[in-house]
């Protein structure tokens, strides 16, 4: 990925993050550049619905029991948005460089169709329920495709002109991949990857309310037992273990990004007990809500 690091690092330069760290929007909407020079021990933080490329660096995530990495060599496909516990390798001398793609659900549902017309119905098939979050390889196909991409966003109108056709291009080297199953269930009706998803959604915009499994799995159109399995299979964790995740992500955001106290927060996201807040965030992130805000800035994808 030589080529591709130099393009990524005179976009950092193009974009502002020469002698910075952080992360910007391109000039695609759905395309965020970002740059980390320091190392981060394992964090929880949140990560969206996308694709992550990094073109220098790499990071180890944990969801639970389920350990992936991935680097120059392999992207990372996220199905919905996921508190991920990451562990960043990266530095002054040789930072972390990388770009985000959100979804383009109507695009990639297109390419799903028509490669399923072409190619069989079974051609997405998998035995095997998916997990929501897996690294994918980047083929030499796709790598040659992200270059492409690269280049355009130097440029405003080369990227309005040619950059939806290059990433339509991008999803469908990834739908000729190893994790094609997970990217096809993503958009396809009725998999329990998007009834769980869709459900997702949900807790993204209804967080701080009052949230039951019974309210989640009708839904999703299943039965409790029926929704609990597949929601654990695909988010690791049991929905009311993920709401609070969602909760604490979200307060600290509040703290670091807005500087709101920790009782305010707590009472943002949904917590009636202050006490209880402060002890499930410190659980959870290794720190009292307190010091939260004196700790190094708000980490990058």
């Amino acid at each position: 990925m030589k080529k591709s690091l130099e393009l990524a690092a005179s976009l950092c330069d193009h974009l502002g993050l020469k002698d910075r760290q952080g992360k910007v929007q391109t000039a695609l909407k759905s395309i965020n550049l970002f740059k980390i020079t320091q190392y981060h021990h394992v964090t929880p933080q949140m990560y969206q619905q996308g694709v992550v490329v990094i073109f220098q660096g790499n990071k180890v995530g944990h969801l639970n029991d389920y350990r992936f990495e991935y680097d120059t060599k392999h992207c990372l496909i996220v199905s919905a948005p996921y508190p991920i516990a990451c562990e960043t390798f990266a530095s002054e001398e040789a930072p972390l460089i990388g770009i985000d793609i959100g979804f383009e659900h109507s695009m990639i549902r297109q390419l799903v169709d028509e490669m399923e017309a072409q190619l069989g119905p079974d051609y997405f098939a998998s035995q095997a329920q998916s997990k929501g979050v897996a690294a994918s390889p980047i083929t030499p196909q796709l790598e040659q495709c992200i270059e492409r991409l690269l280049a355009v966003l130097h440029d405003p109108l080369d990227a309005h002109m040619l950059g939806p056709q290059i990433l339509r291009e991008f999803f469908y080297r990834l739908l000729q991949g190893e994790q094609r199953t997970l990217l096809a269930q993503y958009v396809k009706q009725g998999t329990a990857l998007a009834r769980v998803s869709g459900v997702i959604d949900h807790v993204q915009s209804h967080y701080a309310e009052k949230l039951t499994i019974e309210d989640l799995a009708e839904m999703a159109g299943m039965s409790v037992s029926a929704f609990h399995r597949a929601f654990k299979q695909v988010v690791t964790d049991p929905p009311l273990q993920y709401i609070k995740k969602i909760r604490l992500n979200n307060a600290k955001q509040f703290m670091v990004q807005d500087g709101l106290t920790a009782s305010v927060a707590a009472t943002k996201v949904g917590y009636e007990s202050p006490a209880q807040f402060s002890r499930e965030f410190k659980r959870y992130f290794g720190l009292p809500p307190s010091k939260i805000a004196q700790t190094a800035e708000e980490r990058v994808m």
